[in-house]
């Protein structure tokens, strides 16, 4: 199924959860993602964000990582009841706290071949796959579902992983080479030599050619997509199709459905680390997008009914922005204590997060750096005036001051900023004396000739 098939209340919750998602809020995807999925048990693109989720709060949490059967036991009761109603207690009684359970997953594999499902069972196997990499046991049974249902190089690629973690798995070794002649034999058409399989194959070379093509039109990528889909539908954990779908829509600049692809390319396998940088690059970009948009609406209508609605995800997307530049600003400086440019970033990540008492020390480190001194001195000022500090504003401004010779666009900041002190502090004299050495230079500059001139009046 698609999302046009869903209901518009259930519409609106999973739209929520696809911002969730982007916002990285995942207990929140759960919350919003699991009702949709508990109507539409097929709808996989809803289960797979709710797993994903599911994943990301277990690793955070450090649980749900374990061998044997997971972190947690449990007794499951559902042996007499219809399939997908046992999954969908799993789903609501031990994933949302172990999504990595080793003998819940197997007991999802074997529901959804009992219903029928095998592209919704095989996500038992791959679960388990992703929270335990070493399990090699899983991995086998993985490649032997992937044989049995005609997807031999999908199963190729996890025999290979085998191979990587244990080179004597002769069992593994011999998989992978059988597998690969599986899929030699299917693309080439050479079981009966049929005339479907011959077109089958050419299909697969012309979008493989599309795909590779430079400057495609807009009626091509949308065509291309449509046939990725078709095969999507035959084999969602089709790591290779997954991340075609993607990088076309990321052509398409549907950059928040290519994230979703892009995500659950990254839960099949959890070791692609450019992936993951992908995935936080795109994530970035998605949200600066969504910020651009949200303030043009806001600006373009201020009376509008829901406009506060859309300050308040405004100032949620920026806080969530603000937080993430913090921590991979944290772990930059963790790895490299004394390197004052991480010092700055970090400072100026707490000034950006308005997290002013966080930044001052970082960026009192930073200023040691000769070619940094200017600007964390410009942002510290500015630190200490938030904080009400005047007086070490007035020093951190005026220290640079003294450093700059000529009166570039840096120093016509730092004697506005200095300017804005003394005007707080009452200090007419020094503010006018401040502004007036800017308009010297640059009539033009904010609103100086305007403060300047009214003082003559």
């Amino acid at each position: 199924m698609n999302e046009a098939e869903i209901e518009p209340k259930l519409l609106n919750l999973w739209k929520k959860a696809q911002l969730a998602r982007e916002q990285r809020n995942w207990e929140y995807v759960v919350n919003l993602a699991l009702p949709v999925v508990k109507a539409y048990p097929t709808f996989m693109e809803a289960r797979m964000m709710v797993r994903l989720a599911e994943g990301e709060i277990a690793k955070t949490a450090k649980k749900g990582l374990f061998g044997g059967g997971g972190s947690m036991s449990f007794s499951f009761k559902g042996t007499n009841k219809d399939p997908l109603e046992a999954i969908w207690d799993l789903e609501e009684n031990v994933f949302q706290k172990d999504p990595f359970n080793v003998k819940a997953n197997l007991q999802f594999y074997e529901l959804g071949l009992k219903a029928g499902l095998p592209d919704l069972a095989v996500l038992g196997l791959e679960t388990i796959r992703a929270g335990h990499p070493e399990n090699t046991k899983i991995a086998h049974q993985l490649a032997e579902h992937y044989m049995a249902h005609e997807l031999p190089e999908k199963a190729a690629e996890v025999y290979r992983l085998i191979v990587k973690q244990d080179p004597r798995d002769m069992v593994a070794i011999k998989g992978e080479k059988d597998a690969a002649a599986r899929t030699s034999i299917l693309r080439q058409g050479w079981q009966g030599g049929d005339f479907r399989s011959t077109m089958k194959d050419s299909a697969e070379q012309n979008k493989l050619e599309l795909l590779n093509k430079q400057g495609m039109t807009r009626d091509q990528m949308e065509a291309l997509l449509a046939e990725l889909y078709i095969d999507y539908n035959q084999d969602n954990s089709n790591l290779t199709t997954v991340k075609n779908i993607a990088g076309v829509l990321e052509k398409m600049e549907e950059f928040e459905q290519a994230l979703v692809y892009y995500n659950w390319a990254y839960t099949l396998n959890p070791s692609d680390v450019a992936m993951q940088r992908k995935i936080e690059l795109l994530t970035d970009k998605v949200q600066d997008l969504k910020i651009v948009a949200l303030e043009r609406d806001i600006e373009a209508s201020p009376d509008a009914p829901d406009v506060e609605q859309r300050r308040a995800d405004l100032a949620e997307i920026k806080r969530q922005r603000g937080m993430k530049a913090v921590e991979e600003a944290k772990q930059r400086v963790e790895r490299n204590p004394t390197d004052k440019a991480y010092r700055f970033d970090l400072g100026q990540a707490y000034f950006n997060g308005g997290m002013f008492g966080e930044a001052i020390p970082e960026l009192q480190q930073a200023r040691q750096n000769p070619n940094l001194r200017i600007k964390a001195l410009l942002m510290l000022g500015k630190c200490f005036e938030k904080k009400n500090m005047n007086d070490l504003a007035v020093n951190a401004f005026s220290d640079a001051v003294k450093d700059i010779a000529v009166m570039d666009n840096t120093k016509k900041e730092l004697l506005y900023d200095l300017s804005m002190v003394y005007e707080k502090t009452g200090q007419k004299e020094l503010y006018l004396e401040s502004l007036k050495e800017i308009y010297n230079f640059d009539y033009g500059f904010k609103d100086v000739a305007k403060r300047v001139e009214a003082s003559y009046q």
